[in-house]
């Protein structure tokens, strides 16, 4: 028994070495992939940089200077010049020529052996090539299956040692590709002098930009202060060239700069973060300048206080400061929340780049200490991120405040509103003389009495108009209705226009997620010390030796125990199994061996309680498109969601709705978040999108959250049809009174919690059904009886009765059968 125990060990080790060799294959894959989209994202900004005489000099001389990423600023390059270059044709010829004339070039004058003939040269740098592919492959991975699967990789990655010429070679090459642009452009120009002083400046301009930047790109240098001012350069070009961008709604110079004044600050010292933010500031706006020093300035300080969370919010809300001071209060739009993703980010890449790495051959101090570590780092983490979502709070707040007050017209719109009434009505009055001559005093008077009743209450009425002046005006009445009428149509622009209160829902709803996932992983990543110690005195008792028990989690509860050693256990697996699960108050799964670094661990899961099995069906009412949307999901974390949205009215439009509905919620719970906080979004969104549409915008949500590892189901319902839950032949029918989303501001929706058993059957259905049965009474009757029934026959019978009726509306249900889960073998 020992023997076929420690086999199993064994070979569970073997497959645990394969698998991570495995992950870091595609961690080592996945990195890559993100480099590269980097420099496609620098390629494409410093191809699109517009210099004097409207020449393009930088997007050639970073192709020129660049050697191991030349492929993805080639991509970047060529996708600019496509899509934003009036004449493309000569850039993407030019760009593909530079590349090529630098690899020949590199074949030919940088061989390993510049004495041998010409075809010698360039058959021993492509076998030198060949050779740097199979020694990175090797160095991967120590397996013969990890190389030759990372080997088709790294021989596209070794592809970059073709482009490895000196620098005097890649000014070269940058200065006759620039002539032959500049050629072009002389002779297809006339010959004018712009195009004359256009070419000797890119001739200049195109060769200084590959010497400077290959210093950081791929040159070596001895002087670290050198290649300091070519990182500088490089980021006053992006910078500068992103200075028009804007990536949904935000300026992606001020994401970028403060991104970088972040970094510089984190990593270089504050001094070159103070220089790093005043090359910011003068790329993006000179007087921009000091807002980025005062950002930096502050991060800085508040980082050797050691008060990391607030460091990236109070380095975001101080660098409005100088901008509102220099440029008014609208530049908060533009530069805080740019800042807030840009800190978002930063602190999103720090959290996930600072997790150390476990060594289980280590000594138990050392793990201890990087534990304690890791902790802190995580407790700092988390504070960063609370303080951010303080941030989008407080902004929810403000941006919600500045909504309503933007809702009403001023007192100065209202006055000329009024009296432009009165101007239309008394231009041609015989009265005029008396109104605004003998008794102009009484008449202001009464103009700012009904200012002041429009201001309140939207509307006036003859109440404060004077006696005299209500006798003498023959026209008061088709005064008092212009003045209204001119008052809603003000006020109906004002809110079509009016895109605050879109901002402060955004803000309210990031507020809401980061909240909603910090919560869950003080839940489910919190340490159980007290369980830790009883399974650790179990473990005594019944002979299993075990160096260290780790306990966390809630609902997925998880154990974890070190060094396991089962030669002299009193008890079998299924045994322990079973005690562990009484212990934890909750049914484990079978435990599973991991053998690493010659130390075996033995982990033990939350088994899930209930398995589902389910079953749609949709039937559009004129035989086109369904405006309804059917949708059956699971995410990660063991929830599973059934998902039923109409949209309102018929046809595309309908169906547009309810797709957007089905599509944002499925993706907004696969990726973990709640469904309160995603219907909130949700409602927003489609509050948002039908503000200037001239249809209506709104559709019913009825949506089942079940969790599989309890068995607890919430239906939470948003102007839909009832629910039916059918035990033992007695249907329960679920249903709520609340108003589809997308017609009010907040969300309108109720959720009925309801505990699922083995054998149950849950049956949601759209309102087409009810359409010919509003009382369900045929529906009842049938699902009563239903109960041997397969979710597919129950779908179908029930979308096949309601679309026999002559009219009808879309017609959608979805039958799920709740099952037993199976054992693990």
């Amino acid at each position: 028994m020992q023997g076929k125990v420690k086999e199993r060990q064994r070979r569970i080790g073997r497959i645990k070495d394969a698998k991570r060799d495995t992950g870091a294959l595609w961690r080592a894959r996945l990195y890559r992939c993100a480099k590269e989209a980097l420099f496609v994202g620098i390629g494409w900004l410093l191809g699109q940089a517009e210099l004097l005489f409207g020449t393009y000099p930088l997007g050639l001389g970073l192709l020129c200077a660049s050697g191991g990423h030349i492929f993805a600023i080639l991509a970047g390059l060529l996708t600019c010049a496509l899509w934003q270059m009036s004449d493309p044709v000569i850039y993407i010829c030019t760009y593909i020529a530079a590349a090529v004339v630098r690899g020949v070039s590199g074949m030919i004058f940088d061989s390993p052996n510049a004495r041998m003939e010409l075809p010698h040269r360039v058959r021993q740098k492509l076998d030198h090539v060949k050779e740097e592919a199979d020694s990175q492959s090797s160095a991967f991975s120590g397996t013969e299956q990890g190389a030759v699967a990372f080997g088709k990789r790294t021989v596209w990655g070794a592809l970059s040692s073709l482009f490895t010429e000196g620098v005097c070679l890649r000014m070269a090459t940058g200065a006759v590709c620039a002539f032959i642009v500049a050629l072009y452009r002389l002779i297809s120009g006339g010959f004018r002098y712009y195009d004359f002083f256009a070419a000797v400046f890119v001739l200049l301009v195109t060769p200084a930009s590959v010497l400077v930047y290959s210093v950081c790109l791929d040159a070596e240098v001895r002087y670290r202060w050198i290649r300091t001012v070519s990182e500088g350069t490089l980021l006053f070009s992006l910078i500068w060239a992103a200075r028009d961008v804007t990536m949904l709604g935000l300026s992606l110079p001020v994401m970028l700069a403060f991104f970088f004044v972040l970094y510089a600050c984190e990593s270089r010292g504050v001094v070159l973060g103070s220089c790093a933010a005043i090359l910011c500031g003068l790329a993006y706006d000179p007087l921009q300048a000091p807002s980025f020093l005062l950002a930096a300035l502050v991060y800085s300080f508040l980082v050797s206080r050691q008060k990391y969370g607030a460091a990236v919010v109070g380095a975001c809300f101080s660098m409005p400061a100088w901008s509102i001071y220099v440029r008014g209060v609208l530049s908060l739009m533009t530069l805080l929340p740019a800042g807030l993703v840009a800190g978002t980010a930063f602190t999103l890449i720090g959290k996930l780049n600072g997790q150390p790495e476990q060594n289980s051959g280590e000594s138990a101090d050392a793990c201890g200490t990087k534990l304690r570590v890791a902790n802190a780092r995580c407790q700092d983490s988390n504070e960063r991120f609370r303080s951010i979502s303080e941030a989008f709070a407080s902004l929810s707040e403000m941006f919600y405040n500045l909504s309503d007050r933007f809702r009403r017209p001023g007192t100065l719109d209202l006055r000329q509103l009024c009296d432009g009434a009165f101007d239309e009505f008394c231009s041609d009055c015989p009265n005029k003389t008396v109104c605004w001559g003998l008794e102009y005093s009484s008449t202001l008077n009464t103009v700012n009495g009904l200012i002041s009743q429009l201001h309140t209450k939207g509307k006036v009425s003859g109440e404060h108009v004077a006696n005299a002046l209500k006798k003498r005006c023959d026209t008061l009445d088709s005064i008092l209705e212009k003045i209204n009428t001119d008052c809603a149509r003000l006020t109906g622009e004002m809110l079509r226009n009016n895109r605050t209160e879109i901002f402060a829902m955004d803000y309210e709803a990031a507020a809401r997620i980061i909240n909603d996932a910090l919560e869950e992983d003080a839940g489910e990543y919190r340490f159980d010390g007290e369980l830790e110690q009883k399974i650790g005195d179990y473990l005594k008792d019944a002979g299993i030796g075990a160096s260290g028990v780790t306990v966390y989690g809630k609902r997925r509860r998880q154990i974890l125990i070190r060094g396991v050693n089962i030669e002299q256990s009193k008890v079998s697996a299924e045994t322990l199994r079973a005690d562990l699960g009484e212990m934890c108050n909750l049914e484990l799964g079978s435990p599973v061996f991991e053998l690493e670094g010659g130390v075996s661990t033995m982990s033990l899961q939350a088994k899930k309680k209930i398995c589902v099995t389910g079953a749609q069906n949709n039937v559009s009412a004129d035989g086109g498109v369904s405006g309804d949307s059917v949708n059956l999901f699971s995410n990660k974390k063991d929830y599973f969601y059934a998902l039923i949205s109409d949209g309102m009215g018929a046809g595309r439009e309908a169906a547009l709705t309810s797709g957007i509905c089905s599509v944002f919620l499925e993706k907004m719970l696969r990726g973990g978040n709640r469904a309160w906080t995603s219907l909130r979004m949700l409602n927003n969104m489609i509050r948002s999108r039908g503000a200037d549409s001239l249809r209506e915008c709104s559709s019913t949500v009825d949506l089942m959250e079940l969790d599989l590892m309890t068995g607890e189901a919430s239906f939470i319902k948003s102007g839909a049809a009832p629910s039916f839950v059918i035990r033992g032949g007695v249907v329960h029918r679920l249903q709520a009174g609340t108003a589809p989303i997308g017609i009010i501001r907040a969300l309108d929706a109720q959720a009925t919690p309801f505990s699922l058993c083995v054998g149950d059957t849950v049956v949601m259905i759209s309102d087409g059904i009810l359409q010919n049965d509003p009382e369900c009474e045929w529906l009842t009757a049938y699902l009563s009886g239903a109960t041997s029934a397969t979710p597919e026959e129950i779908v179908y019978r029930i979308c096949v009765r309601a679309a026999d009726f002559d009219a009808h509306d879309d017609c959608s249900a979805i039958a799920l059968r709740i099952g037993e889960l199976e054992p693990a073998l």
